[in-house]
């Protein structure tokens, strides 16, 4: 069999998301010998974006896994990392106490939706209503770039923000998109609204590329990929469990499963992998809380393996045996 064109879409999820992206793409390569960095094409939101960037500068599944538990990472990894954590000047800063107050950031996305509803979502809207938050995002910027010294990846790498006065997607690096530097594109799919302030990239401002859609998993429906790998640590699989945010993940669920069909009809299969009870548990309630990096990405780890005994699973997940083999 020829060597299989996989796409790999990582969805938002805060903190908790990039950890459990590293705990489902441990699982995949320990248990199937697949290498995410050799992935065709990588799409990243928000968190994904973070993960995305970590595989294009060719950092391995086993690293991604070791950095969220503090491991110890392979010399390769480390000597990556070092780049990226010597080239950070500033450090996140702890979310604001409330949200912000005053006029809304971007007004003119209001007649961006009533001009065409259909093309700009709810969320995009609503971050655009909101004022903007002014806790930077220079931290994720520096440390990104610091990874691609000569520019973009090589291979197609796809990292998902939304213009913020009109509350369209924007996909970095796609044909027809905007020039971006990879850490400005990752830091505006990671500017969350009421979070971190908009960045600014060819004379627009872009936020939180999950304010479109969690995933953007729809975005690779035409891309004749012979399958489609997708982490969506906002969404949820197995039981529901009670409480306030099962409502939200009932919603995230249901963009998945739509999306997922729109790829399905065009060809390209889709196997996805999201947060079960356990999973939900470890994650607890603040996906930004650092401190929840270590139980989701182990956990993620284990709920991903024991997923991967069922043969059905290893059937559908097949190309992946069958993946290249160059990075």
């Amino acid at each position: 069999m020829s060597d299989a064109r996989i796409g790999l879409v990582l969805g938002a999820g805060g903190v908790a998301g990039v950890a459990f992206h590293s705990g489902v793409l441990a699982a995949l390569a320990e248990e199937l010998g697949w290498d995410p960095r050799r992935a065709e094409l990588v799409v990243g939101t928000s968190a994904g974006s973070v993960t995305a960037a970590g595989l294009r500068a060719g950092v391995s599944a086993a690293d991604l896994l070791a950095r969220a538990t503090s491991g110890s990472l392979s010399a390769e990894g480390a000597a990556i990392m070092s780049r990226s954590d010597a080239a950070v000047t500033t450090r996140l800063s702890p979310p604001p106490a409330r949200l912000p107050t005053g006029w809304p950031a971007a007004p003119a996305v209001v007649l961006a939706a009533g001009r065409r509803p259909w093309r700009v979502r709810p969320g995009a809207v609503v971050a655009g209503l909101m004022p903007p938050c002014a806790v930077p995002t220079a931290a994720i910027a520096e440390g990104v770039e610091a990874l691609f010294p000569a520019g973009w990846p090589g291979r197609a790498t796809w990292i998902c923000a939304v213009r913020l006065d009109t509350g369209r997607l924007t996909v970095f690096g796609r044909t027809g998109a905007p020039p971006a530097p990879m850490g400005q594109a990752v830091a505006a799919s990671c500017a969350i609204p009421g979070y971190f302030a908009p960045v600014p990239i060819d004379g627009a401002r872009y936020v939180d590329g999950g304010a479109h859609s969690l995933t953007n998993l729809a975005k690779v429906r035409s891309e004749g990929l012979d399958l489609v790998v997708v982490s969506a640590p906002m969404a949820r699989a197995g039981a529901r469990r009670p409480g306030l945010g099962a409502v939200a993940r009932d919603a995230m669920r249901l963009q998945l499963a739509l999306e997922a069909g729109r790829v399905r009809r065009g060809g390209t299969p889709v196997i996805a992998f999201a947060p079960t009870p356990e999973d939900q548990r470890a994650m607890g309630r603040n996906p930004m809380d650092p401190a929840c990096q270590a139980p989701v990405a182990e956990q993620a780890r284990r709920s991903t393996l024991r997923r991967l005994e069922r043969p059905d699973v290893r059937r559908r997940l097949a190309p992946l045996l069958h993946a290249g083999s160059e990075r």
